[in-house]
C-alpha cells in the first residue's frame, strides 16, 4: 500500500509514470471538464435579469465599448489580455457602439454566405444554415425612456412585419483586446402590439433596413445595413436566440435530475460559441 507525504494511505500500487500515449487523452485527472466560468456567468446572468419570463429577446451585438469621458475604447487600457466580461456595476462609465465598417461587413457576408453554400452540399453531415434576405422600414413612435415603440414593414410592399414594444431589462459588456471588436449581450422584452394604436401619430424617427438573416439551428444572426433619415449608413452585426420560449423551457430544467439538466448551460455555451467565432472573423478596419 502506498503512502501519500500526509500520512495517509492509498489503495494502489506503488508504480511509475505510464506511457502517456497508451490511451486517449483525458480532459482532466478526474476525466472530468470543468464548467467554464465565462459560459456560467452569462448564463446566470441571463437567468437572473430574464427572471423566467417568455416574452424575452436575447442578442448579442458587435462593436466597441467606448469611455464615455474620452469616447476612446476601453479595451486596450484594462490590463486584461484577453476576452473578458465587465462587471455590470463598473460599467456605468461605458457606453457601446455597434458597428461594423463596410470591409468588414462584406468580409463577414462573404463567409456566412459560403457557409450556406457548404451546408446546402448533400454530402454535409452537419447542420443545415438557412438564409433569408430581409427589407423593412421602421419606424419609431413616443414611449417612455426605457422603452422603444416599433413598427416594422416590408419596404417593397408595406405590410406590418413587427409591431412591438421593446424594453432593456439589462446589459452585459464583452471587451476583446485581441479582437477588433468588443460586444455586448443584451436581454429584452418584446411585447406585441396593434398596430393600430400608431394611427393618426407621426414617428419621430425612422430608417430602412437591409438585413441578411442566417438561421442555424436555435440562433440567427443577422447581417443588417441601416440607413437613416439623413441617408447615412451604418453596418451592424448581431446574434439572437431564436427561440425564447425553448430557452425558458430548459431554464427551468437547469440543475433538476434528468437529460436536460445542462441543456441550458450548453445551450448558452453554443451561443458564446457563435459569439466568438464571429468576433475573430472580423477582419481590421
Amino acid at each position: 500500500m502506498a503512502h501519500n507525504t500526509n500520512g495517509g494511505s492509498i489503495n494502489a500500487p506503488a508504480s511509475g509514470q505510464t506511457n502517456p500515449y497508451s490511451s486517449p487523452l483525458e480532459p482532466s485527472f478526474l476525466n472530468k471538464e470543468p464548467q467554464d466560468e465565462f459560459v456560467k456567468e452569462v448564463a446566470d446572468w441571463i437567468a437572473y435579469v430574464s427572471q423566467g419570463r417568455n416574452d424575452i429577446e436575447i442578442e448579442a451585438k458587435f462593436g466597441v465599448v467606448l469611455d464615455k469621458s474620452t469616447g476612446t475604447r476601453v479595451a486596450p487600457r484594462l490590463g486584461v489580455l484577453v476576452e473578458t466580461i465587465v462587471d455590470p456595476r463598473e460599467a456605468t462609465n461605458m457606453r457601446f457602439e455597434s458597428k461594423l465598417s463596410a470591409r468588414q461587413h462584406e468580409h463577414l457576408n462573404r463567409m456566412l454566405n459560403d457557409q450556406v453554400t457548404r451546408t446546402v452540399s448533400s454530402s454535409y453531415p452537419h447542420a443545415r444554415m438557412a438564409f433569408r434576405h430581409q427589407q423593412t422600414t421602421d419606424d419609431f413612435f413616443s414611449q417612455d425612456s426605457d422603452s422603444k415603440f416599433r413598427v416594422s414593414r416590408d419596404t417593397k410592399t408595406g405590410q406590418v412585419v413587427e409591431c412591438i414594444i421593446k424594453k432593456r431589462l439589462g446589459d452585459l459588456h464583452v471587451i476583446s483586446p485581441k479582437r477588433e471588436v468588443d460586444w455586448r449581450i443584451s436581454v429584452n422584452t418584446e411585447e406585441k402590439v396593434d398596430v393600430r394604436s400608431t394611427e393618426g401619430t407621426r414617428p419621430y424617427y425612422s430608417r430602412r433596413k437591409d438585413r441578411m438573416e442566417y438561421m442555424h439551428q436555435h440562433f440567427r444572426i443577422d447581417l443588417t445595413q441601416v440607413t437613416d433619415q439623413a441617408n447615412v449608413q451604418t453596418n451592424e452585426l448581431e446574434v439572437e436566440f431564436a427561440y425564447p420560449e425553448e430557452v425558458r423551457r430548459i431554464l427551468d430544467l437547469r440543475g433538476k435530475d434528468g437529460p436536460e439538466m445542462w441543456g441550458y448551460d450548453q445551450l448558452v455555451a453554443v451561443f458564446i460559441n457563435n459569439c466568438r467565432i464571429l468576433s475573430r472573423n472580423v477582419v481590421k478596419q
